[in-house]
C-alpha cells in the first residue's frame, strides 16, 4: 500500500527480491487501543466509538473544526458519554499505519470476510481515519494475526504532529540507510530535486 507521495529507496529489482525472500509475511504495524495494551481509552478508540456523519469526514478547515467540536461534545478524546456511543461490531479494534504489505492469503481472507460481513464495511463509512484501522482489525481477526512484522515505509514525525514531515533531498541519504523500501512524504512543490534523479 503506497501513495503518490511515496518515493522508492530501492531499485525495482531489489524490491521484488525483498518480497520474494519474505514470501508469506505480513508487513503491518499496530498502535495500542483500549482493546490492546494498556486498556485505557485514547483518541484512536474515539475514531470508531462515535458516529461521524459523512459530511464531517474530510480535511477542509470547517470539517476539522466541527469534527473537533463533535468529539468534545461527546466526551472528549479520552472518554465517550454512553448516550453517544454508537452500536459496536462486537470485535476488538486495532489501529496502525495505513502503509502495509499483506500476503496473498491474508488478502484473500479479508475479501471473503468483507463479502460475508457487509456490516463491517458499512460501519467504517462513519468512522474517521478508517485507513488506520480497517485493515489492521481485519488482519487481527484473521487466522494470520500472529504473522506480522513492522511496516516498510520511512517516515519522520515532529513531536506531537498528526502528519509526517515533507521530506527533501537532505533526508534521502538517511532514508536510504534505513531498513525501509520507500519514503514519504515527497512533494515536488516543496522540493523538485527528486525529478533530476
Amino acid at each position: 500500500m503506497i501513495s503518490g507521495q511515496d518515493w522508492p529507496l530501492r531499485s525495482a529489482d531489489k524490491i521484488v527480491k525483498f518480497f520474494e525472500e519474505h514470501n508469506g509475511t505480513n508487513f503491518v504495524q499496530y498502535w495500542n487501543s483500549k482493546n490492546h495494551g494498556s486498556h485505557q481509552q485514547n483518541n484512536l478508540d474515539k475514531r470508531n466509538q462515535i458516529y461521524f456523519p459523512i459530511k464531517l469526514i474530510g480535511r477542509k478547515p470547517w470539517q476539522k473544526i466541527i469534527k473537533r467540536g463533535w468529539v468534545e461534545f461527546t466526551g472528549g478524546y479520552n472518554r465517550t458519554w454512553k448516550i453517544f456511543e454508537r452500536k459496536q461490531l462486537g470485535i476488538e479494534f486495532y489501529f496502525g499505519s495505513s502503509w502495509w504489505a499483506l500476503k496473498r492469503e491474508t488478502i484473500d481472507w479479508i475479501m471473503q470476510y468483507i463479502t460475508t460481513h457487509p456490516e463491517y464495511y458499512k460501519f467504517y463509512e462513519n468512522a474517521t481515519c478508517p485507513d488506520e484501522s480497517f485493515f489492521h482489525t481485519l488482519v487481527m481477526l484473521s487466522p494470520y494475526a500472529d504473522e506480522n512484522t513492522d511496516y516498510l515505509t520511512y517516515l519522520h514525525f515532529q513531536k506531537g504532529a498528526n502528519s509526517p514531515d515533507i521530506l527533501t533531498e537532505d533526508n534521502l541519504q538517511r532514508a536510504k540507510e534505513s531498513k525501509y523500501l520507500v519514503m514519504r512524504k515527497v512533494d515536488m512543490d516543496v522540493d523538485d530535486w527528486f525529478l533530476s534523479i
